[in-house]
């Protein structure tokens, strides 16, 4: 390829980065600069070319490792974190440029915005707050009710009942607790499937099951319904009943800031599909957040149902599990009147 031809090619390369990238020879002048760097810095590219650095940028902590690293006499590459205009984050990569011979031509330095990897940061950071409140409570309800029943009063059978109600409704709401910590610790790898070959039933009613105390507590009715003929499957019946205990755990949850309601679970099989289909009457989703409910992490920050907390994780497992299986999740809502969200399965060769 011409040298010429090769020149334009790395030029358009580090002209459309997603990150600023400058580059200077030996002698500090500015040879790359491309126009993310221009915006951090206020510099329009072409008034930089050719110029010394220390006169197109200031004399900081950047500016002195860029230049530390051509003035050495056996530089190597870098990367540390420093603080750029508007008190912005990047982690800053700065790498020796050679010739095959070893001669020393210059530096290149690309820099990469940590605000994303901040903002992760204060979502983690919030959630185990969140996770640290929401597993004091039902603890401490179970030592309160244990205590109570250790001084004497398991002697009365129905206070003992109603108290053993009580703690292991508290010990449901942990186990849920303990399913969301361990989402958000295998967050973002691809879930491993092991299939077995079974009914759909069972885990749509044990997934159901799991909430019947708290959706009382809440007033939250819960039904279900299963539609005739549904086939055999062969999934991971485990991993499945996760997704569908996610999607319940949000319907009572959205349900329930309503001081009553309705949560509906029904199973269907049509066109080689089979639909688990969970309905609610609660708060709805605003057409705002609807579009972002199964990003990682989101949370609505003033919708309906902001004051609930939680890892802004569940939805987008349980995306993730019905995808695996080969399937998809749709989801249709109302604010004020309520959600449905639609989990298709296919029914393929082998189920």
């Amino acid at each position: 390829m011409p040298p010429r031809i090769e020149g334009q090619l790395a030029d358009a390369l580090i002209e459309n980065l997603s990150d600023p990238c400058l580059g200077i020879d030996r002698s500090g002048d500015l040879r790359v600069f491309n126009r993310l760097a221009g915006r951090l810095f206020g510099v329009k590219p072409k008034e930089a070319i050719g110029r010394s650095v220390l006169e197109v940028l200031p004399l900081d902590e950047f500016t002195r490792a860029f230049i530390g690293l051509v003035k050495s006499s056996d530089p190597v590459p870098s990367e540390q974190v420093m603080v750029f205009p508007g008190n912005r984050l990047f982690a800053v990569q700065m790498t020796p440029v050679r010739t095959s011979r070893g001669r020393n031509l210059g530096a290149i330095a690309v820099l990469r915005d940590m605000a994303g990897v901040q903002k992760i940061e204060r979502g983690l950071d919030q959630i185990i707050e969140d996770m640290i409140q929401r597993i004091s409570v039902p603890l401490t309800s179970i030592k309160g009710f244990v205590e109570t029943l250790l001084e004497g009063s398991y002697r009365d059978h129905e206070i003992t009942h109603r108290f053993l109600q009580i703690i292991n409704e508290e010990t449901n709401r942990l186990v849920r607790l303990v399913m969301s910590l361990e989402e958000t610790a295998h967050s973002g790898e691809a879930p491993t499937i092991f299939r077995t070959r079974g009914r759909l039933e069972p885990i749509v009613e044990a997934a159901l099951e799991m909430f019947r105390p708290v959706a009382a507590n809440k007033g939250v009715e819960l039904q279900i319904e299963h539609g005739e003929d549904l086939p055999w499957l062969t999934l991971d019946f485990d991993l499945l009943q996760r997704a569908l205990v996610n999607l319940v755990d949000n319907a009572v949850r959205f349900t329930g800031l309503r001081g009553e309601g309705k949560v509906l679970v029904r199973t269907a099989f049509q066109d080689r599909e089979v639909l688990v289909v969970v309905q609610d009457d609660g708060v709805g989703i605003t057409s705002e957040d609807l579009p972002r409910i199964f990003e990682r992490f989101y949370r609505t920050l003033d919708g309906p149902g902001a004051e609930l907390g939680g890892t802004g994780l569940g939805l987008s497992v349980a995306l993730e599990i019905v995808e695996a299986h080969g399937g998809r999740i749709e989801v249709q809502s109302t604010p004020g009147e309520g959600t449905t969200f639609t989990v298709h399965l296919p029914v393929v060769h082998g189920n």
